[in-house]
């Protein structure tokens, strides 16, 4: 089987997203797992390169319809921003960077639609220099979602042990109890079943749903959503077929996965997953988005700004992402009866 080409987006280039690109294809089992596209600005990544040291490729200039370099040690750049120096100051995002940052994440969508590239592999961006841009997206996921239109889409975290999918994601916690809904969480659990068979073969996955409130509400005394809503989904779920188990109280389901009982976890906020997969794999953490058309996973860590141009990053996070992309876009069947394409 032919290498899968990966679009990789530099990310936020005031953030520590070109740093982690470049260090992450320094790796040799990356280069070799893939045919790597970096889409950001030529200069930076030149500068960056530079302080990074990197000594075992070098970086070309490449556009949509060039043929891909044969060579390992060759990284194909799509330059799709020209910022200047005082645009991109590391550490100090604007809105040039909040602009460019969503020119790459576009083209990357349209590099994989187009057949040019098999998934993307994204470095971190900041939702509110995007917004100051004026792109109205919390993050990545419902920006891809919006350009693909993807009607549901959810975020899975993975580590060594844990695989952990959020029901909702950048919401204020006062938000969370009232956008909870039994539709939503049963989606949540599709789309989880869905991921589990086709990118990690198990034809009957065992998935753990973590309750909201303490000691899984205690029959309503802290809190009505279990019953209300969390409940009724998962019995949903079960009556078509989906091994869903819950509301589980959070303090101990965690455990629970790792111990081997399920094989992933549905949490209904952010935090709720996301402590626990950091505190057993900081670094090496990765993002796949459920739902979209196309493989796309990113870093599990933010842009770091007070790092920026430091050269400290450590680029685990986005190694594995790379990694994890080009194992699994071998795996996505292309429905034809489903309309992809870019608003």
């Amino acid at each position: 089987m032919a290498k899968p080409t990966v679009a990789i987006t530099m990310g936020d280039p005031s953030g520590v997203g070109p740093e982690v690109a470049l260090k992450a294809l320094e790796a040799a089992n990356v280069r070799a797992s893939c045919h790597p596209i970096i889409l950001g600005d030529w200069n930076l990544l030149q500068r960056t390169l530079r302080h990074t040291r990197a000594r075992s490729y070098r970086l070309l200039r490449w556009q949509p319809g060039e043929p891909l370099p044969a060579q390992a040690n060759q990284i194909p750049v799509y330059f799709l921003s020209r910022l200047s120096p005082s645009q991109a100051v590391p550490g100090h995002p604007s809105v040039a960077c909040g602009k460019a940052a969503y020119c790459y994440i576009r083209s990357a969508a349209e590099l994989v639609l187009s057949h040019a590239a098999d998934a993307m592999a994204t470095a971190p961006i900041s939702k509110r220099v995007l917004q100051d841009a004026g792109y109205r997206y919390p993050g990545h996921t419902e920006l891809l979602a919006e350009l693909t239109g993807t009607k549901e889409c959810r975020m899975m975290l993975l580590g060594n042990r844990l695989r952990i999918v959020l029901v909702t994601v950048h919401l204020p916690l006062r938000s969370v109890p009232r956008s909870l809904n039994p539709e939503h969480i049963l989606a949540t659990l599709g789309l989880t079943h869905r991921a589990m068979q086709r990118y990690f073969g198990l034809a009957r996955p065992r998935i753990a749903v973590a309750a909201l409130n303490p000691h899984a509400g205690e029959e309503g005394i802290f809190g009505p959503e279990e019953k209300a809503k969390i409940a009724p989904a998962v019995r949903s779920a079960r009556r078509r077929g989906i091994r869903a188990e819950g509301p589980l109280s959070a303090d101990s389901i965690f455990f629970q996965a790792l111990r081997g009982d399920f094989d992933a976890v549905v949490c209904m906020y952010h935090d709720q997953g996301l402590i626990p997969l950091k505190l057993l794999d900081f670094f090496g953490g990765v993002t796949l988005t459920l739902g979209l058309p196309f493989v796309r996973t990113s870093v599990d860590h933010g842009t770091a700004y007070e790092i920026a141009g430091k050269y400290q990053a450590d680029s685990s996070s986005m190694r594995a992402a790379i990694l994890l992309a080009a194992k699994l876009c071998g795996k996505i069947s292309r429905r034809q009866d489903e309309p992809v394409g870019l608003s």
